[in-house]
């Protein structure tokens, strides 16, 4: 790896390893490269015994984990028996590997081939916040998925160049932001993208400014509808007023996935 790959990534990720309580998931350890992917799974909504009415595949944000609760992905399926698989990126709880931007593509794929095979005819949505959109929206654009469902969606690249602030050469923002992987273009991935997509943007974020996600937004070539909460930073937790017009979309969604 090279300095700027090594400095790109220490910059952009936040990766930890610590043990974290989670009581109502299962773990899964997928053979991965040379070591290990770890996946956490889950049902919510109605009737949890039963075979699910959707899988999702969901993606955590940069400091984020699989283990994590994540209120934009399980507090909308409230009417649905939905399975939820997570996954830790290399580098982040127990799976294989130091964390870097180059290794999420290949780490997005083996999940998708996994999910694919216990869902089998069962529709597969791919959600992810944060830098998670990143990974969701390139399986959107690559690979055949049923939906999209990401929350706060950064275009790495136009990131970095928009906060020139961090730095104070704009050769250095510009050196930065090349090494992003090209794979890992939101921008060029949603205008390759075709499944049905709610996005959830935060208007006050602070993190991924809200005309960084507009570009991402404005380029999603699938049908899509926008959930915009004006007062919202990167972190705000949803309220259930949020919720109950998050669960309207996602209505939307499903009745698109299902008519497909």
């Amino acid at each position: 790896m090279s300095f700027a790959s090594w400095l790109t990534d220490r910059i952009i990720l936040q990766p930890t390893r610590h043990s974290l309580h989670v009581p109502q998931k299962n773990s899964l350890l997928l053979p991965h490269g040379d070591g290990e992917m770890e996946v956490w799974v889950h049902r919510i909504g109605q009737g949890a015994q039963q075979v699910p009415d959707l899988y999702v595949l969901e993606f955590p944000g940069t400091a984020s984990r699989a283990e994590d609760t994540t209120d934009f992905v399980e507090g909308c399926w409230s009417q649905r028996c939905v399975e939820i698989w997570a996954v830790n990126p290399p580098g982040y709880g127990n799976s294989s590997g130091t964390a870097s931007l180059k290794k999420l593509s290949a780490m997005a794929e083996r999940a998708l081939t996994e999910i694919r095979q216990a869902a089998g005819e069962t529709p597969v949505v791919v959600a992810g916040g944060s830098l998670g959109s990143v990974s969701a929206l390139y399986l959107a654009a690559h690979f055949k998925v049923e939906a999209v469902l990401v929350q706060n969606p950064p275009a790495l690249r136009e990131g970095v160049l928009a906060q020139s602030g961090w730095w104070h050469f704009k050769w250095l923002t510009r050196w930065i932001a090349a090494q992003i992987p090209h794979e890992l273009d939101s921008l060029a991935n949603a205008r390759r993208a075709t499944a049905p997509a709610v996005f959830v943007t935060a208007q006050q974020d602070r993190v991924v400014p809200a005309r960084i996600q507009r570009q991402v937004i404005d380029a999603y070539h699938g049908p899509l509808k926008v959930f915009s909460i004006p007062d919202a930073d990167h972190d705000t937790p949803l309220t259930e007023a949020d919720l109950e017009q998050l669960r309207h979309l996602v209505d939307w969604l499903y009745g698109v996935i299902t008519l497909t």
